[in-house]
Formats: C-alpha cells, structure tokens, sequence
C-alpha cells in the first residue's frame, strides 16, 4: 500500500512527490548499492579462505569454506527480505495519542511531558489526522506560550496504512527529513504512529518481533 498525503484533514490526489520533494534517498541507495557491488565483488575475486581456524581433527578445505559462505550468504539474503515484506501494522504503536488543534502549545507541553513522548497526532473529531506536532516545535515556539498549536503544526502531512511496507515509510523519513507518520484505516481515522525510534528498534532486533518482548 502507497503512502497518502493529507492537507486540513482530507485526504488528496495530488503526488506526493508534487508536495513533498526528495531530499536525500537517492545518494543513500546509491551509496547502499555501492557497498554491495564492492561486497559481491570481493567475493567473486577472492583467492582463499578468509582465516577460517580449522576444528580439532577435521581441516577446513576450501569447499567446506564456500559452502559456509555460501549459508551465510543465503541466510543474509533471507533476512533482508523479510525485514523488506514487513509492514507497518507490526512496528506501529497503537493507540495514538492525539490532541485537538484548539489547546494551547502550554497544555501541549504538558501533555507530552506528562505521556513522555516526543510527537503528538493533532486529530478533528472524527479523529481524522489534522498535522503533527513535535517537543522541537513547542519548544522553538515556547513551551509556556498561550498560542493555539493550529498556529504553529504543518497543515500537510505524509501518512501510512497499516499495510504499508516498512521500508517505504523508512525511505520517506529519508527523502522527507521527518522523525513521525501517523498511520490511518480506510475510514482516514488515526489508528497509530510510527516514528524513527520504532525503526531503529527493528533494525537492532531484527525481522523476529519476538525478541522485543
């Protein structure tokens, strides 16, 4: 499932690309696909066995060597995928905090401290995704001011479902320089969020969710 972008809480047609240029995904795929190409090739062009210590009474040769670089290579290749197959509904935290746009970015302040979170979902009624509001933001606009956070959130935003792939939201936190997408159902109702943090815990704990409990 594609990314949607929303403006005032509704949901547009317009691409996201037209509203959201890229920023940097590009050097970083480019600069991942060099790593690779490097890493293949050394593989092709190696002429030996790379300090493999032998067991006790069973000496390495050099088809025992391949074929352990083979497994490992494999076993790479199956992680990667899964992590690439995983999709947002797995990471995200639900349910979501969210806040309406009429407080003021004093009570916001608070809010977050007291949940002690960095980013809140400024949600209408129908709990449709208004914007999002960070500390940063409230700090740069002052945490005990009066104003209504309507004066200070972005009215446009970037959003997931929960089928979205991981690695699609990951890009765009890249392409985008954004730390948090809120995620939405068919209904355009908020139903979690997912930020960098989340990601980094998948990328220490890997595809197998069950070592984060």
């Amino acid at each position: 499932m594609a990314l949607y972008v929303y403006d005032h809480g509704y949901r547009i047609q317009t691409p996201k690309e037209a509203l959201f240029p890229k920023r940097g995904v590009d050097s970083v795929l480019k600069s991942r696909h060099t790593h690779r190409s490097a890493d293949t090739e050394d593989k092709l062009h190696s002429d030996g066995e790379k300090f493999i210590i032998p067991g006790p009474g069973k000496p390495h040769t050099n088809h025992d060597a391949a074929t352990l670089a083979y497994t490992a290579h494999e076993e790479g290749i199956e992680t990667e995928n899964e992590s690439a197959q995983l999709t947002v509904s797995t990471i995200m935290v639900s349910p979501v905090h969210t806040i309406p746009p009429t407080v003021t970015v004093s009570t916001a302040w608070k809010r977050m401290l007291s949940l002690e979170i960095s980013h809140l979902v400024v949600a209408d009624e129908d709990k449709r995704p208004l914007g999002l509001i960070s500390k940063a933001d409230l700090v740069q606009a002052g945490t005990d001011s009066i104003s209504l956070i309507s004066e200070i959130y972005s009215k446009k935003l970037i959003a997931a479902t929960p089928e979205t792939l991981i690695q699609s939201v990951a890009i765009n936190f890249i392409e985008n320089d954004i730390n948090s997408i809120p995620v939405v159902n068919n209904e355009d109702q908020v139903v979690g969020i997912v930020c960098r943090t989340d990601l980094l815990r998948l990328l220490v704990s890997g595809p197998h969710l069950e070592r984060w409990v």
